[in-house]
Formats: C-alpha cells, sequence, structure tokens
C-alpha cells in the first residue's frame, strides 16, 4: 500500500491477502501511511528475514531452471514502475514466451508478476513461485488479482494460472473457479478503504486466530486491555464464539462462571443422594436383590 505521486492510493495483491487475513491489520497499514510515526509497527524477526531470502533464492532458481532449459527470457530488470510497464506491454506484444517480473496495473491495483508464461493458446498465465512444500487457498485470490491486471495488458482474462512450489512442483488452478469470491474480496477491501477515517475507535476488532502481521503485538495489546477470552491457554476460536454468545467475553467472567460451577457442584455433593422413605414397619422400600427375595 502507497500513494502515487499525485496521492491516489495505490494497493498491491499481497494488501489483499493482508485483508483477507486480518481486516484489522489492512487497517492499520492504512493509518500508518496516513498518520507516519503515529505507530509503530513490529520489527521483522530472523525467521522473517530468513523466508524472504530464501523466498528470493527460490525465485532466482526457478528462473535459472527456465533459462537452463532454453526457454527465451524477457527480464523486466527496472524498478521505476512506468517503465517497467512500457517494457512489460512491449513483451506482451511481440508474445515472449516468458516475461519475468512483469510490471501490471489496473485501476487502484499494481504489483509485479514473478512470471509470465505463454501458453500454446497465445494466452498469457501467470505464475507465482511460493515457499510452501502445498498450495494454500489464498494463493489462488492473489494470482486471480495479478490474472484481473494482466487482462488490462492482453487484452483478454486469463483461463488458468499457477504456481511454483519449493519442491519445485506446479499447482495449476482454474481462474472461473475462484474469479467470483475474488471480486467479493476485492470489493470488500475497497469498501473498507473507502470508509477509513483515521479513527482508531473504528478500526475493525482483531480476530482471535488471525494472522496479524507486522500489527501481532498491537492485537495482543487489544486483547490485553480488553481482558479477552483469546488469552485463555488452548482455547479455540469455536469455544470463544459459544461463549461469547452466552455473554462471557472476558476471562474473569469465565472464572467466575467455572467458581460458580464448582460451587454448585459441592453443593450437591455435600447435600449427598437421600435415602429411600420407611415403610410402616421402618423397612425400606430399596428394591431387594433378586436372591433375598420371599418364596
Amino acid at each position: 500500500m502507497k500513494k502515487s505521486s499525485t496521492g491516489q492510493l495505490q494497493y498491491s495483491p499481497s494488501d489483499l491477502m493482508t485483508y483477507l487475513a486480518s481486516p484489522f491489520a489492512s487497517w492499520m497499514d492504512r493509518y500508518h501511511l496516513e498518520c507516519p510515526g503515529s505507530i509503530t509497527p513490529d520489527e521483522l524477526t530472523e525467521d522473517d528475514k530468513l523466508i524472504a531470502r530464501t523466498g528470493a533464492e527460490h525465485e532466482r532458481a526457478v528462473l535459472g531452471d527456465m533459462r537452463t532449459a532454453g526457454r527465451a527470457i524477457v527480464e523486466v530488470s527496472t524498478r521505476n514502475f512506468a517503465q517497467a510497464q512500457a517494457q512489460t506491454r512491449s513483451a506482451v506484444t511481440a508474445e515472449a514466451p516468458v516475461i519475468y517480473q512483469a510490471a501490471l496495473c489496473d485501476g487502484p491495483f499494481f504489483g509485479f508478476a514473478d512470471f509470465l508464461l505463454l501458453d500454446e493458446r497465445g494466452l498469457y498465465q501467470v505464475w507465482d513461485t511460493k515457499l510452501a512444500r502445498s498450495s494454500k487457498p489464498y494463493y489462488a485470490i492473489q494470482l486471480c488479482c495479478y490474472s484481473d491486471m494482466l487482462s488490462s495488458v492482453s487484452g483478454r482474462l486469463p483461463q488458468t494460472f499457477g504456481v511454483i512450489l519449493g519442491s519445485k512442483e506446479r499447482v495449476m488452478f482454474r481462474l472461473e473457479s475462484f474469479i467470483h469470491y475474488y471480486r467479493h474480496a476485492k470489493k470488500t477491501f475497497l469498501d473498507l478503504q473507502d470508509r477509513f477515517t483515521g479513527n482508531l475507535r473504528n478500526r475493525p476488532l482483531p480476530f482471535p486466530r488471525a494472522e496479524h502481521g507486522r500489527w501481532t503485538s498491537h492485537a495482543d495489546r487489544f486483547f490485553r486491555d480488553r481482558d479477552h477470552l483469546v488469552l485463555v491457554a488452548n482455547i479455540t476460536s469455536s469455544q470463544i464464539r459459544k461463549l461469547a454468545k452466552a455473554g462471557i467475553h472476558t476471562t474473569a467472567r469465565r472464572r467466575l462462571r467455572n467458581e460458580d460451577s464448582r460451587a454448585r457442584l459441592d453443593d450437591a455433593r455435600k447435600i449427598g443422594r437421600p435415602s429411600p422413605p420407611a415403610t410402616a414397619d421402618g423397612r425400606s422400600q430399596a428394591r431387594r436383590p433378586a436372591s433375598a427375595a420371599e418364596p
């Protein structure tokens, strides 16, 4: 997420992914852009840095494999977006078999696609490199966004797209399976941006088990300040929802309920089971064992 030289908001497919994972984190990204210095995002951990380096190495390795295979590759090397767009358009017009780091833009969305691959029908497909060993559903939504932007260059919406996993396995998706969900997600994301006021009281609440990225410490502080149930060790999202339906929203309320339940159980144990009533001759009416019955 950034602003253009004219002050227009611009979003990347990653911004859409952030929103889907955590509307809270997406709102905080916007607040940080509009009010720099007002809040401080979490610093990258060493694990984050390692993942970024390893991801870049994986991408270069895939590029190297394509070169070794003799694929004709156009590499968009400039980071100047206007120039990169011009190079990308020229490569698409020339039907280059592989375009690396293609600069794509449509409306407020922009980004650099890892690879555009020309298929046998003369259509370009967006391919992205991922470190994961298996595909994730959100990969498809991210690639829908790139494919949507690609259509503004090629004039045609791709039918398929894919990911190259950390194992070098290629996984292809059909765009029609995800395009409607993507368009809905894109609309709700843009609606959130349109409603942005900069008032912290109006920000979306953090989801208890969401990935809040560089705003994780801020989400944690939100939960601590409100004594949220997410602070209970090993509690699940479904348990939190059930407790909320019962009017229990804090760990203190949960403790009170548990203490009340234990007190009721202790009282029941103290009272014990009542003795069976006696007959006129003082004998118990409790059922006798069959072996003790009179003939």
